[in-house]
């Protein structure tokens, strides 16, 4: 598989400790799927999870962002075990498909992924 072919998964562990970094990996992403002809995923991890909130003050440009991405192709995913981990419930989310973040990381990577953390 040539590298340009070689699809990524980014994984964001950044949570609102650091909005602007969490923008700027959304933003990033979002660039990698337009500007390359691959596969891109989206995976919130830890605290990552938490821009998914649907009932914060950045939540508007959050789901902006989101939507931005979905409309790009890229998979947007978010692992169960953090979202449980923090006490969140699907109710308080934005749309994302519901993973186990370890099998999904471990997954990609012996698929051939390049994987992206952040």
């Amino acid at each position: 598989m040539e590298a340009a072919e070689q699809p990524t998964l980014v994984v964001l562990t950044t949570g609102k400790e650091s909005f602007v970094r969490a923008n700027a990996v959304l933003q990033m992403t979002l660039m990698v799927r337009r500007t390359a002809e691959m596969p891109v995923e989206l995976l919130l991890l830890g605290p990552g999870v938490e821009i998914l909130r649907s009932n914060q003050k950045n939540s508007p440009q959050f789901d902006q962002q989101l939507s931005a991405l979905r409309e790009a192709g890229v998979q947007v995913t978010v692992c169960e075990v953090s979202l449980e981990s923090l006490g969140l419930t699907r109710d308080q989310m934005f749309e994302a498909e519901t993973v186990k973040g370890g099998v999904e990381v471990a997954t990609r990577l012996q698929a051939g992924w390049h994987v992206l953390t952040f």
